[in-house]
């Protein structure tokens, strides 16, 4: 190298840019892997690969300042081998999308397959034709990717946590909050050339506000796949106010009170109907009619061993009330396949259907099996937890609902809550964040907390006024550490009970 072109003494070359790393895997990244992954396979058969890529930036703060802010990205790559109807059931998940990494899974999931006894007519299910075959079913697919999301870095995060948190500084309450954004993408893609690509974006916010002296707390907070439509201004200000009118709280006498449920807390009790759905492992129901017939439970509705199928066509709760789940729903949306246990149905469709229709129970889930060979359908209906509560009728705002309350409560929301179990559906947990008396039609003290020991069935059977549905916070449960992170979304209205039970006070605030 001549001098003149010779780097001086000390001087530092600038090292290359780094690379861009994406922040989830594209259609074409996705098909990549699989192919490469069908290309390394030995011994002939099936491959089947799920492919779950996820970024997610978060901000948290508490006590009025920001306390922790990052980001999250990871790519779970399942992968399945199928020789001679053996297949490796425990798929072999990696992160890695190197061929070294692909090559150790493909060899690892075939070990796994040859452990496995062979079955001859286990591609009967798979081949082109069968009626078993999800994957030549038509499917709409809801546009849930919103840009406005994905654009949300760390520092416009930053931003609206500061801005969410001044008018709680500025009443001398402490406030603490969470706000997370995500897109998500996930493929189904296997060796007989049936390919599922579908990406979408999420967004939550959260908001507590507590009084210093430990006297008073309120919550507000929602989910949508749009950031831009998260009000958290106003969100914010009605978890202040919560939290001002909450403050100094009496206890009073627990017993049967006409209740007003606002629509979280209406979300808390009734998406736990039918919560066992949600456990993988546990979607067959246990009764030996039900199991023999291959019966699952319905996504968090009616459980099928509690009422069975004599009460298809009667009435089970209030008939103004009509639930129902829609992928292509445009305030109720979601990703329209399951992802949320490795079997032949992983990947299935999620039609649209109305469990209960006017109080009537029209639906029930199925194994896909039991549903072609026994009811003539296609498929079965999938277990889910979005769901939009509908009503007929006249409806009634929070504050009607409460200047014709002679003597009741007021609750924000639910926490801690378990079941249902037994006949009568029985669920418990908490109040929190605002819960307040009622007196000749006006709001007249703030009251401590208290344990609710209540029927679904029952308290969906004594209802008394309905609001305007509207969107709640629902996050899936696992949130980002849950296989595929498939969002669960619910509308539910306001609703106005009577006879709801409280069966002992609770020293939290």
């Amino acid at each position: 190298m001549s001098a003149s072109k010779s780097p001086r003494l000390g001087h530092r070359l600038r090292p290359p840019p780094p690379t861009t790393r994406p922040r989830f895997l594209a259609e074409a990244d996705c098909q990549d892997i699989a192919q490469r992954l069908v290309r390394y396979a030995q011994g002939g058969g099936e491959t089947e690969v799920h492919l779950v890529s996820r970024w997610t930036g978060n901000v948290r703060w508490a006590r009025n300042r920001v306390s922790t802010t990052g980001e999250d990205r990871d790519n779970q790559i399942r992968v399945r081998r199928i020789i001679r109807g053996a297949s490796s059931d425990n798929a072999i998940t990696i992160n890695d999308v190197s061929d070294a990494a692909l090559v150790a899974a493909a060899r690892r999931a075939e070990r796994l397959a040859h452990l496995n006894y062979e079955r001859v007519d286990a591609d009967v299910e798979s081949r082109p034709g069968s009626p078993l075959r999800f994957q030549d079913e038509p499917a709409a697919v809801p546009q849930l990717f919103v840009a406005s999301t994905y654009q949300q870095d760390a520092g416009r995060r930053a931003e609206a946590a500061r801005q969410l948190m001044r008018a709680a500084t500025a009443a001398g309450m402490l406030s603490a909050g969470y706000i997370e954004v995500s897109v998500t993408s996930f493929a189904y893609i296997t060796s007989w050339g049936y390919a599922q690509y579908y990406q979408y974006t999420w967004a939550q916010y959260s908001n507590t506000v507590r009084d210093p002296k430990g006297i008073g707390s309120g919550w507000a907070g929602v989910d949508w796949p749009d950031w831009s439509k998260i009000d958290g201004e106003q969100l914010s200000a009605i978890a202040l106010d919560k939290c001002l009118k909450s403050r100094n709280p009496v206890a009073v006498e627990p017993g049967r009170y006409t209740t007003i449920l606002e629509p979280q807390a209406v979300c808390d009790f009734v998406s736990l109907w039918g919560g066992a759905s949600n456990r993988e492992g546990s979607e067959i129901i246990k009764t030996e009619t039900f199991h023999k017939s291959g019966q699952f439970e319905p996504p968090n509705l009616i459980d099928p061993s509690q009422l069975g199928l004599s009460r298809l066509g009667e009435k089970v709760i209030d008939e103004r009330i009509t639930i129902s789940a829609d992928p292509m729903d445009p305030e109720l949306g979601f990703p329209p396949y399951s992802k949320r246990r490795y079997t032949i149905d992983d990947g299935q469709i999620y039609h649209p259907v109305t469990w209960i229709e006017q109080g009537v129970l029209k639906n029930l889930a199925y194994d896909r099996k039991y549903a072609v060979k026994e009811l003539g359908r296609n498929t079965g209906l999938p277990a889910e937890g979005a769901f939009r509560m509908s009503v007929s009728g006249p409806t009634t705002s929070v504050e009607e609902m409460i200047a014709t309350t002679k003597r009741g409560l007021l609750v924000t929301r639910f926490d801690q809550v378990q079941g249902p179990s037994g006949a009568a559906m029985l669920c418990r947990g908490y109040t929190r964040d605002g819960l307040w008396l009622i007196e000749n039609g006006k709001i007249s003290k703030s009251v401590k907390n208290m344990l609710f020991v209540e029927s679904i069935v029952f308290a969906l059977n004594n209802v008394e006024q309905l609001g305007v549905p509207q969107r709640a916070f629902h996050p899936e449960p696992g949130g980002i550490f849950a296989w595929g992170h498939i969002p669960q979304p619910v509308i539910v209205p306001p609703l106005k009970i009577r006879d709801f039970s409280f069966t002992a006070l609770s020293d939290a605030i």
